[in-house]
């Protein structure tokens, strides 16, 4: 059985994710955990008047919590599956803690959030959140954007830049991916012709086994590359692996917004190097 955490502020973005996400899952056997986390000083003291007799945890977890139970209500009436079962989880700490904390308890296997934000020119793809989930916390992450409706995926992109190696872990990783959910790869290795061609041999022998496709792109960046990928193939769910170098900081610095957000709007799944 999967564990899959699926954090909520309870805006649109993430509720669309939600429903992405049992869509996504719905032949596996799942277990959800809704989780919405808080900061502690966004509450006032008549939060904690409301119920005299309550303690503070409960007087700041109560209301989230009831949000999250009608929601799970509502996904089991529009996605009844005798494979999943839910979870709450309400926290109010550090985003990134609180996610990290979940993870290790409940032996997380995917986290899913949405990607839209609301200021600043990062934020307004992905959201403060989404980018700090992309950063810190080690685990496989589905990232669904703002309004994306479900669709069958069977193509699944892994873009690679010049230096980005397939180390053996993840080839496991990524191997068990598409084949749980039967996902035609595509690899595209992007970069100076130099680059790739150090690269290519390595890239073949540690994909032999894989019934994928392989391709190339030179002189490109990485996000013209994609882009004109994903123009002349179907593709429905793209993948990167997140080394040390957050590729979020190459983001911003390498590509222009309007090229990014063409890239954004499929599903994005994230592999961090050596950690899922």
């Amino acid at each position: 059985m999967k564990s899959i955490l699926i954090l909520t502020d309870f805006s649109k973005s993430a509720t669309n994710a939600i429903h992405y996400a049992m869509r996504f899952f719905e032949s596996e056997s799942c277990i959800f955990y809704l989780m919405h986390v808080h900061k502690a000083g966004t509450f006032i003291s008549d939060d904690l008047m409301t119920s005299p007799t309550e303690n503070i945890y409960e007087s700041f977890t109560k209301e989230p919590k009831r949000r999250l139970k009608t929601l799970i209500n509502d996904l089991k009436k529009m996605h009844p599956n005798p494979k999943h079962s839910y979870e709450v989880i309400v926290d109010f700490d550090v985003f990134t803690d609180a996610v990290k904390q979940a993870i290790n308890q409940h032996s997380i296997d995917y986290v899913v959030i949405g990607s839209n934000g609301q200021t600043g020119a990062a934020e307004v793809i992905f959201g403060s959140n989404t980018i700090n989930v992309i950063r810190q916390v080690f685990c496989k992450t589905l990232v669904v954007p703002a309004g994306y409706d479900y669709k069958p995926i069977s193509n699944f992109l892994l873009p690679l830049q010049s230096d980005d190696t397939i180390e053996n872990e993840e080839l496991v990783v990524i191997n068990n991916f598409v084949n749980t959910f039967k996902l035609k790869l595509h690899v595209l290795r992007v970069g100076k012709k130099d680059d790739i061609t150090q690269n290519l041999a390595d890239d073949q022998d540690k994909l032999k086994d894989f019934d994928c496709t392989y391709a190339t792109e030179e002189e490109a960046t990485f996000y013209e590359a994609v882009t004109n990928y994903l123009k002349t193939n179907t593709i429905d769910m793209t993948g990167l692996i997140v080394h040390d170098k957050s590729f979020i900081q190459r983001l911003f610095t390498e590509s222009p917004t309007i090229e990014l957000s063409k890239v954004i709007k499929l599903p994005l799944m994230i592999f961090h190097s050596g950690k899922n």
